[in-house]
């Protein structure tokens, strides 16, 4: 085969990772028996946080009254279920020593991947990236939000990416590569078609994340899911939930490592947030692996917080760099490092100074961002404001589109500053969601494109960012 020379298709060899996080059969039964003991007192306590934290559904005498003996019967269902949360705990705990950080559900025999990229003699290629905030928490804890029915999200969820997944054909290549300086940003309706990479946050909830997962990999391909480290750990801290993270992948993936943050305290501290950080292969040149990396995270999320952001900013830039070090570099060509992910601060209002200034954006650049404390100007927040969600508005992809564009609906549908105090000037929101991409001088991979969408308005407190970029193949080492 010649320099440049497509291959026939992908070797054999990239068959993903085990799909249990288990090493033997047995562990893995026996962590499903201790989730079956552990259920009965979940659900119980979920459903009276349910009855327990009020919304705006829940109104007038009648709900109230329904409210008071669904709680009554939830409390006593809990208390009978104790014995079966200790017997479960004793079980679980220990069997997370030998659990790896992720599960996998790999794509059906009949899927089809896109075709390797193979330049210089395949023309430049697009990659196209999303980033969601899901809220899928446990009832309850989504109620605090002002969302329900996490289980029906997921379904939702789930329905409107593979909805987008019918656009145009994915592995899409263009004529010329794109020229520098040339992104844009737009505010869209609808879910960006024919995303190749998609992380997802806040999946908390292990029932509708092992739903979602099994939907996306039907049509978007392999999915890492139900990620984290629980347990106990070193402190000691318990951790009984994952890092809520969600990566999906139309191209082979070659290499995963979760690391979690250590430093996270209050609402946060039950919670295994951390890094996710991914190795893809795109293609081949003249006998190398194209390779780009993909970097997942979530981080604290009181406001307040920022010194412990500002320290898992430096944590998550240190173990990026670290994965990234263990490529071999005569075999592998890297198109693109892309973090994606909900930081928890945005880049314009004064409370989040400290972030702004982080080492991070000097490694990694935000495509909507001039500056510390300045984005561009089509750079709009993805932080919805909470008591608005379910206005008619707000429900509707289409008339929260046209309500963004203008000044008074991003007054009225954007959350505010962390002080509570809008600024004089014009109020864009609170843009907490990333993507970011490490530049690089002869880059082989140049960000066009950048978009938020409407299109998950109801189901979610924030509004996708997605992205958009170009792999223009050059001879040579990249």
């Amino acid at each position: 085969m010649g320099p440049g020379a497509p291959p026939a298709s992908w070797s054999q060899s990239l068959g993903g990772f085990r799909c249990s996080p288990f090493p033997h059969p047995a562990l893995h039964v026996l962590h499903s028996l201790a989730r079956a003991l552990l259920f009965p007192a979940y659900w119980a306590l979920d459903r009276l946080l349910v009855c327990c934290v009020p919304t705006p559904f829940s109104q007038g005498p009648g709900h109230f009254l329904g409210a008071l003996l669904g709680g009554l019967a939830s409390l006593l269902l809990l208390l009978a279920a104790l014995p079966l949360l200790l017997l479960g705990l004793l079980l679980w705990l220990p069997l997370q020593y030998w659990r790896r950080p992720f599960c996998y559900q790999p794509p059906p025999g009949n899927w089809t991947p896109p075709s390797p990229w193979c330049p210089p003699s395949d023309p430049p290629r697009s990659f196209r990236f999303l980033s969601a905030n899901l809220c899928l928490l446990p009832d309850g804890l989504a109620r605090f939000s002002n969302l329900k029915h996490s289980q029906h999200r997921a379904e939702w969820t789930g329905t409107a990416l593979l909805r987008g997944a019918r656009g145009p054909g994915y592995g899409a290549t263009g004529s010329s590569p794109p020229r520098a300086g040339s992104l844009v940003g737009q505010l869209v309706s609808a879910l960006p078609g024919s995303v190749d990479f998609v992380c997802l946050q806040e999946t908390f909830d292990v029932r509708a994340s092992s739903r979602l997962a099994q939907r996306l990999a039907t049509t978007l391909g392999p999915v890492i899911y139900d990620v984290g480290t629980t347990g106990i750990h070193p402190g000691p801290q318990l951790k009984l939930l994952g890092s809520g993270l969600l990566l999906v992948s139309r191209y082979p993936m070659l290499n995963a490592r979760f690391l979690p943050f250590p430093n996270g305290r209050r609402e946060d501290a039950l919670a295994s947030k951390g890094l996710l950080s991914v190795q893809v292969q795109l293609g081949m040149l003249d006998g190398r692996r194209i390779v780009g990396y993909l970097h997942c995270t979530h981080l604290q999320a009181p406001e307040e917080d920022w010194a412990i952001r500002c320290e898992q900013l430096s944590l998550l830039l240190g173990w990026a760099e670290q994965f990234e070090a263990q490529r071999d570099k005569d075999t592998d060509a890297v198109a693109f490092s892309v973090l994606m992910g909900d930081l928890n601060f945005d880049n314009c209002s004064s409370d989040d100074a400290q972030e702004q200034e982080h080492e991070l954006f000097t490694h990694f650049r935000d495509p909507c961002r001039l500056g510390p404390g300045q984005d561009q100007p089509w750079a709009i927040g993805t932080l919805l404001s909470a008591p608005t969600l379910h206005c008619p508005v707000a429900c509707c992809p289409e008339k929260l589109k046209s309500a963004l564009e203008q000044e008074d609906g991003k007054n009225m549908y954007l959350a505010g500053p962390p002080s509570g105090d809008l600024p004089s000037g014009t109020w864009r929101g609170r843009r907490i969601d990333y993507i970011l991409y490490r530049e690089d001088p002869n880059p082989l991979f140049i960000p066009v494109s950048a978009q938020w969408s409407s299109d998950k308005t109801g189901n979610t407190d924030l509004i996708p960012d997605g992205g958009g970029g170009e792999g223009a193949g050059h001879d040579g080492t990249f």
